[in-house]
């Protein structure tokens, strides 16, 4: 009865020996994976010392296989970001067609408007050279010809041409009047279209001209805008925003590769990760196994333990 008192406990003190053993051993593993941070007396954590590699491999791992550029097309179509466009475009859309707005003086930074008041200026001279070169060609002379003998057509048809002479003469006489009366009236279209064509020409005409283009830029700087929809059909928003979703998207996906090529993923996470402080990796790290660290604690209590039993079951058939 005594050897048997022994036996179990001889076995019990062995098992929980081998048990204490092997849960202290997996406990101190786990410890020197993060401890201590900074090398002591020959001891430094496996992740600290191994941090600027370990964030080498974070960072080529993401950038090389969580982070391609499939993949991120893939996400992008799936987050509905499309949809988001679309809403953002209406919205938009429907700001800048049915907002009242002021005029471009109101609406505009005051150097932009500066510099556009300055630009008009210098293109006063500059559309001044273009109106005399235009004026001077045959061209002009045809335009102004063909306004004259218009302007007289009109007149007639309106009962406001004066008469010359009678308009019925009998015979040889009457035929002679109309021709005269046409012939005057040729004269008169020459005359008057010569007048317009040299009146063209003159150096007023030409300051007219550049005055024209300064003053009436600025008149348009201070003309109210309104609301720009007054000036479109009423299902034009609809009709913007259809064409430019599809439009907007295909850019997106278009541009994306070569972006992301001009993006160093892989340093990025790299960089980002040794700027961590090691405890903050460890956190980390621990935040995410855990649950395996303490798994790892237990099995090597109960390693431990069995082979703690099995050397006093070999020890016991040795000693027979």
């Amino acid at each position: 009865m005594t050897d048997l008192g022994g036996f179990w406990t001889r076995l019990g003190l062995d098992v929980l020996l081998g048990s204490v053993s092997g849960g202290v051993t997996s406990w101190v593993a786990v410890v020197l994976m993060f401890r201590p941070y900074e090398n002591t007396f020959g001891l430094h954590g496996a992740i600290p010392k191994n941090k600027a590699r370990l964030a080498k491999t974070i960072g080529r791992t993401v950038g090389e296989r969580l982070l391609t550029t499939d993949d991120i097309l893939a996400e992008l179509r799936r987050s509905g970001l499309r949809d988001a466009i679309a809403r953002k475009l209406t919205e938009l859309s429907a700001q800048l067609l049915e907002r009242e707005r002021g005029s471009l003086r109101e609406l505009l930074p005051p150097a932009m408007i500066a510099e556009v008041e300055r630009a008009l200026q210098g293109a006063g001279p500059g559309a001044a050279d273009a109106y005399a070169r235009f004026v001077a060609t045959e061209e002009f002379e045809a335009m102004a010809r063909a306004f004259v003998a218009r302007s007289q057509d009109d007149l007639e048809r309106a009962g406001t041409e004066i008469e010359l002479v009678p308009e019925k003469k009998p015979g040889l006489a009457a035929r002679a009047t109309a021709r005269a009366s046409g012939l005057a009236s040729g004269l008169i279209n020459d005359v008057l279209a010569t007048w317009v064509v040299r009146a063209a020409r003159t150096d007023r005409a030409r300051a007219m001209a550049a005055e024209a283009v300064r003053g009436g830029g600025a008149a348009l700087l201070d003309r109210p805008l309104g609301r720009l929809s007054r000036w479109l059909p009423d299902d034009a928003a609809t009709r913007l925003v259809a064409a430019a979703v599809p439009a907007v998207w295909e850019q997106i996906e278009a541009a994306l590769p070569a972006m992301l090529e001009t993006v160093d993923i892989p340093s990025m996470v790299e960089r980002k990760v040794l700027g961590f402080s090691t405890q903050r990796v460890e956190e980390i790290v621990r935040g995410v196994t855990q649950r395996e660290l303490n798994l790892i604690v237990q099995l090597g209590y109960v390693l431990g333990g069995a082979i703690g039993g099995t050397q006093f079951i070999v020890e016991r058939w040795l000693g027979r």
